[in-house]
């Protein structure tokens, strides 16, 4: 028998699956529950509203982003631990099928997203570019990374890449993915 959390869970699997291959317009509750084997109302008793079940995702990244990052925002430490963290997570990503990012997800219906889930995104935005932002001067302060230009500006061109190698690499395969980090990491002065 499936538990109420383990039921809410493939929910919010199902739901990212779709997200990240369709963008937020691009499937209906019907399309979870099909391929659960539920009910929509099992999906409704979890999610009323889909903009909640999108709520619940972005409150999820944002747990995710928190979980790898808080001791680093909160004490510093290795920059370069942080940024290669973040090349793993982005490698299992689309290793896992997940090649688009929830930040590329949403931007496809971004205009049609319910406010509240506008402004979630928005800040999960601005607190990702934030931290890695930090990665970066911390990073350059360290010694860790050589890059001109300000720390934010160095941030917002490597997520992007990162954004960007990540859809390439849904048509051109993973390889694609890694030759941009291997890129990135040339970039910042690193061996690769």
């Amino acid at each position: 028998m499936v538990r109420l959390n383990d039921t809410r869970e493939q929910i919010m699997d199902r739901a990212a699956q779709l997200l990240m291959s369709r963008g937020f317009n691009g499937f209906s509750y019907k399309d979870i529950s099909a391929h659960l084997g539920v009910k929509n109302a099992a999906i409704h008793y979890h999610f009323p509203a889909k903009k909640d079940l999108a709520l619940a995702l972005v409150d999820e990244y944002r747990k995710i982003l928190r979980s790898r990052t808080s001791e680093f925002m909160a004490y510093g430490g290795s920059a370069l631990v942080q940024l290669e963290g973040f090349f793993a997570f982005t490698m299992t990503q689309c290793q896992l099928g997940r090649c688009i990012c929830p930040f590329g997800a949403f931007s496809v219906d971004y205009g049609d997203l319910p406010d509240d889930l506008r402004k979630a995104t928005e800040s999960f935005m601005d607190e990702t570019i934030m931290w890695f932002s930090r990665v970066m001067e911390v990073g350059r302060d360290k010694g860790e990374f050589s890059f001109t230009g300000e720390a934010r500006s160095k941030a917002l061109t490597v997520l992007a890449a990162l954004q960007g190698a990540r859809q390439l690499a849904r048509i051109h395969g993973i390889e694609l993915l890694d030759d941009v980090v291997s890129q990135v990491r040339q970039d910042l002065g690193l061996t690769t």
